[in-house]
């Protein structure tokens, strides 16, 4: 076995589990149940990155302080993450539902992240060596100085794309050898797309002013995500007209005004269905949905599955041990 293998199998320290069903049979997987958190870790390792899968419920509050013995192996990981509730410092990032992950293991000796009790934690990853990142930039050195800048410049702006990709992955239950064609496609495209966007950002940058009135339409739908916001509201807070708000915010947060409404109402809602007694009507209303079956296809949306089926896998959880 791989030395990344060994690495894994002391962290977890356990045994690879030989009956795995749920993903690929070409990738290895490890089952844990710990004090704070129980689930899976599965990776597929490439010749010059590692595709992961984390499926965990976090039992207790998590607090990680290093990823001491990553930096041997790898230079960046990028994960999409499916479902989460934390939050990540130095730099911070919202570790949060339909959001990018990004680690520079190379510069993670103040690295801390904290991941919040009775919650799933559902990411799809890729750890890049920096062979293959300097291979892919070979064309573009003098546009691409900095891989921080590649990684974290584009985090916010390549979700959609990459959660289409982080998909296919999780989905994948292909045999061996089109697996393994099928996951180098996978890894590569994932950093095309990181450098495109990057290229793109770099070629048709949104200026410093505007890239603020952005931030602070962001911001202001998620301190009013509840309520109805008019179309005018947002002009008047950006200064822009509606045809270029509507045109920048999607280049910047690469998703529509609306869709970005209706995840942080389906983020929240997520963290509700989790922690709290009330009931689904209850959440649907608190998140600004008076009509419960548009609550639920809404949920199911963006989430992959009811409101209900929450509820239920929340008691089986608390209920197990």
């Amino acid at each position: 076995m791989s030395d990344f293998y060994n690495f894994v199998k002391n962290f977890f320290s356990t045994d690879e589990c030989v009956d795995n069903t749920k993903y690929s049979a070409v990738g290895h997987t490890f089952r844990f149940n710990t004090y704070d958190a129980q689930g899976i870790y599965w990776f597929y390792e490439g010749d010059n990155f590692t595709i992961d899968i984390h499926d965990v419920f976090i039992k207790k509050e998590i607090i990680h302080t290093s990823f001491s013995g990553l930096d041997n192996f790898y230079s960046f990981y990028s994960s999409y993450l499916v479902t989460a509730n934390g939050e990540c410092f130095n730099p911070y990032q919202n570790l949060s539902s339909n959001s990018l992950y990004i680690i520079n293991t190379k510069s993670s000796k103040n690295y801390r992240f904290i991941l919040h009790k009775n919650s799933p934690y559902l990411g799809i990853g890729i750890n890049f060596k920096q062979s293959m990142i300097d291979e892919c930039l070979s064309s573009y050195k003098n546009k691409v100085c900095n891989y921080e800048d590649l990684f974290f410049n584009t985090s916010t702006i390549i979700n959609r794309p990459l959660e289409r990709i982080a998909k296919d992955i999780l989905n994948c239950k292909m045999l061996s050898p089109a697996a393994e064609i099928f996951f180098e496609s996978k890894a590569k495209e994932w950093l095309s797309i990181t450098i495109d966007s990057f290229l793109n950002k770099y070629n048709n940058p949104i200026s410093i002013t505007d890239d603020e009135a952005l931030k602070n339409v962001a911001n202001y739908i998620d301190d009013h995500y509840a309520t109805s916001i008019s179309q005018d509201t947002l002009e008047k807070i950006s200064t822009m007209s509606g045809t270029k708000l509507k045109k920048l915010f999607k280049q910047k947060y690469q998703c529509t005004i609306t869709e970005y409404t209706q995840r942080r109402r389906m983020n929240m809602a997520e963290i509700l269905l989790l922690n709290s007694t009330l009931k689904i009507q209850d959440i649907a209303e608190a998140v600004g949905y008076s009509s419960h079956s548009k609550f639920s296809t809404c949920f199911k949306k963006y989430k992959g599955f009811y409101p209900k089926d929450i509820k239920k896998y929340r008691f089986f959880i608390m209920n197990r041990d």
